[in-house]
Protein backbone atom coordinates (compact mmCIF):
# COMPACT_ATOMS: atom_id res chain seq x y z
CA UNK A 1 0.00 0.00 0.00
CA UNK A 2 2.95 2.40 -0.75
CA UNK A 3 1.05 5.78 -2.06
CA UNK A 4 2.82 8.98 -2.69
CA UNK A 5 0.14 12.12 -2.85
CA UNK A 6 -0.02 14.06 -6.00
CA UNK A 7 0.21 18.17 -6.27
CA UNK A 8 -0.70 20.13 -8.81
CA UNK A 9 1.56 23.14 -10.02
CA UNK A 10 0.52 25.16 -7.27
CA UNK A 11 1.26 23.12 -4.13
CA UNK A 12 -2.24 21.64 -3.93
CA UNK A 13 -2.99 18.66 -3.32
CA UNK A 14 -5.21 16.78 -6.28
CA UNK A 15 -4.84 12.90 -5.41
CA UNK A 16 -3.21 9.80 -3.65
CA UNK A 17 -2.36 7.69 -6.44
CA UNK A 18 0.30 4.60 -6.28
CA UNK A 19 4.29 4.29 -5.96
CA UNK A 20 3.84 3.37 -9.71
CA UNK A 21 1.99 6.00 -11.40
CA UNK A 22 4.20 8.50 -9.77
CA UNK A 23 7.26 6.64 -11.01
CA UNK A 24 5.77 7.12 -14.37
CA UNK A 25 5.06 10.79 -14.02
CA UNK A 26 8.73 11.03 -12.47
CA UNK A 27 10.50 9.37 -15.27
CA UNK A 28 8.25 10.93 -18.29
CA UNK A 29 9.57 14.86 -16.47
CA UNK A 30 5.53 15.27 -16.20
CA UNK A 31 7.02 15.66 -12.46
CA UNK A 32 9.46 16.00 -9.65
CA UNK A 33 10.08 15.46 -5.83
CA UNK A 34 7.46 18.39 -4.75
CA UNK A 35 10.28 18.98 -1.43
CA UNK A 36 13.40 21.10 -2.10
CA UNK A 37 15.87 18.54 -0.39
CA UNK A 38 15.94 14.43 -0.88
CA UNK A 39 15.21 13.82 2.77
CA UNK A 40 15.52 9.55 3.52
CA UNK A 41 12.30 9.58 5.15
CA UNK A 42 9.97 11.20 2.71
CA UNK A 43 11.10 8.91 0.27
CA UNK A 44 9.32 5.20 -0.38
CA UNK A 45 12.22 2.54 -1.58
CA UNK A 46 11.25 0.39 -3.95
CA UNK A 47 13.99 -2.10 -5.58
CA UNK A 48 16.89 0.08 -6.68
CA UNK A 49 14.01 3.34 -6.74
CA UNK A 50 13.37 6.00 -4.20
CA UNK A 51 10.43 7.62 -4.60
CA UNK A 52 9.41 10.54 -3.03
CA UNK A 53 6.37 10.85 -0.75
CA UNK A 54 5.12 13.72 -2.55
CA UNK A 55 5.05 14.77 -6.20
CA UNK A 56 4.25 17.76 -8.01
CA UNK A 57 3.21 18.14 -11.45
CA UNK A 58 5.14 20.49 -13.58
CA UNK A 59 2.21 22.18 -15.17
CA UNK A 60 -1.26 22.98 -14.58
CA UNK A 61 -4.14 20.78 -14.41
CA UNK A 62 -7.72 21.54 -14.51
CA UNK A 63 -8.77 18.74 -11.79
CA UNK A 64 -12.84 17.83 -11.63
CA UNK A 65 -14.41 17.19 -8.24
CA UNK A 66 -14.58 13.96 -6.73
CA UNK A 67 -17.41 12.87 -5.42
CA UNK A 68 -16.79 10.01 -2.63
CA UNK A 69 -18.33 6.79 -3.51
CA UNK A 70 -20.92 5.31 -0.78
CA UNK A 71 -19.68 1.82 0.20
CA UNK A 72 -19.41 -0.04 3.60
CA UNK A 73 -15.86 0.89 3.59
CA UNK A 74 -16.41 4.68 3.69
CA UNK A 75 -19.28 4.63 6.24
CA UNK A 76 -16.73 2.11 8.50
CA UNK A 77 -14.04 5.23 8.66
CA UNK A 78 -16.74 7.53 8.49
CA UNK A 79 -17.92 6.14 11.49
CA UNK A 80 -13.96 5.74 12.73
CA UNK A 81 -14.92 1.85 13.31
CA UNK A 82 -17.09 3.14 16.16
CA UNK A 83 -20.67 1.55 16.86
CA UNK A 84 -23.08 4.15 16.74
CA UNK A 85 -25.45 2.92 19.24
CA UNK A 86 -22.94 1.54 22.22
CA UNK A 87 -19.45 3.68 21.59
CA UNK A 88 -17.41 0.72 21.34
CA UNK A 89 -14.72 0.22 18.17
CA UNK A 90 -14.53 -2.41 16.29
CA UNK A 91 -12.57 -4.41 13.69
CA UNK A 92 -14.30 -4.13 10.15
CA UNK A 93 -15.36 -7.57 10.37
CA UNK A 94 -17.34 -7.39 13.42
CA UNK A 95 -19.30 -4.35 12.20
CA UNK A 96 -22.78 -4.47 10.57
CA UNK A 97 -24.32 -1.28 8.74
CA UNK A 98 -27.33 -0.21 9.74
CA UNK A 99 -30.35 1.96 8.64
CA UNK A 100 -31.28 4.60 10.92
CA UNK A 101 -34.89 4.52 9.04
CA UNK A 102 -35.54 0.98 8.64
CA UNK A 103 -35.19 -0.10 4.99
CA UNK A 104 -38.36 -2.17 5.75
CA UNK A 105 -40.23 1.24 6.03
CA UNK A 106 -38.16 2.48 2.39
CA UNK A 107 -35.56 3.85 4.73
CA UNK A 108 -33.02 4.97 1.80
CA UNK A 109 -29.59 3.63 1.00
CA UNK A 110 -27.96 7.28 1.52
CA UNK A 111 -24.97 8.71 3.58
CA UNK A 112 -27.42 10.20 6.38
CA UNK A 113 -29.55 6.86 6.67
CA UNK A 114 -26.51 4.69 7.40
CA UNK A 115 -23.93 4.12 10.31
CA UNK A 116 -21.74 1.46 11.71
CA UNK A 117 -23.10 -0.36 14.11
CA UNK A 118 -22.38 -3.35 16.52
CA UNK A 119 -24.27 -6.82 16.05
CA UNK A 120 -25.25 -6.99 19.14
CA UNK A 121 -26.80 -3.31 18.92
CA UNK A 122 -28.34 -3.66 15.15
CA UNK A 123 -30.22 -7.29 16.78
CA UNK A 124 -30.96 -4.55 19.68
CA UNK A 125 -32.87 -2.14 17.71
CA UNK A 126 -33.71 -4.42 14.93
CA UNK A 127 -36.79 -2.86 12.25
CA UNK A 128 -37.21 -0.13 14.59
CA UNK A 129 -36.10 3.43 14.69
CA UNK A 130 -33.64 4.40 17.49
CA UNK A 131 -36.62 6.67 19.09
CA UNK A 132 -38.80 3.19 19.39
CA UNK A 133 -35.65 0.87 20.01
CA UNK A 134 -34.54 3.73 22.69
CA UNK A 135 -31.39 3.86 21.27
CA UNK A 136 -29.61 7.31 20.75
CA UNK A 137 -27.13 7.83 18.27
CA UNK A 138 -23.30 8.96 18.85
CA UNK A 139 -24.03 11.21 15.85
CA UNK A 140 -26.06 12.13 13.10
CA UNK A 141 -24.55 10.46 10.13
CA UNK A 142 -23.32 12.64 7.19
CA UNK A 143 -22.26 12.54 3.68
CA UNK A 144 -18.41 14.07 3.67
CA UNK A 145 -17.44 16.53 1.60
CA UNK A 146 -13.66 17.07 1.16
CA UNK A 147 -13.03 13.99 -0.94
CA UNK A 148 -9.35 14.22 -0.10
CA UNK A 149 -9.68 15.17 3.47
CA UNK A 150 -11.44 11.88 3.55
CA UNK A 151 -9.25 9.47 2.03
CA UNK A 152 -6.52 10.81 4.74
CA UNK A 153 -8.31 8.68 7.17
CA UNK A 154 -7.61 5.72 4.84
CA UNK A 155 -3.50 5.77 5.65
CA UNK A 156 -1.06 4.87 8.52
CA UNK A 157 0.05 8.19 10.71
CA UNK A 158 3.14 8.09 9.84
CA UNK A 159 2.73 8.75 6.29
CA UNK A 160 -0.07 11.18 6.60
CA UNK A 161 2.42 13.08 8.43
CA UNK A 162 4.12 14.03 5.22
CA UNK A 163 1.16 14.88 3.30
CA UNK A 164 -0.03 16.86 6.69
CA UNK A 165 1.26 20.37 5.45
CA UNK A 166 -0.31 20.11 2.20
CA UNK A 167 -3.99 19.94 3.05
CA UNK A 168 -3.01 22.76 5.57
CA UNK A 169 -1.80 25.44 3.48
CA UNK A 170 -4.44 24.57 0.90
Amino acid sequence: MRKVLLLDYNNRPINICSWKRALVLLLKGKARNARLLNDIESMIKVENFLIPLVIKLNYNLAVQYKELPFCRENILVRDEFVCQYCGKKFPPEELTLDHVYPKSRLGPDIWENIVACCKECNQKKADRTPKEARMKLLRRPYRPKDYLKFELKKYPEDIVKHWQEYFEAS
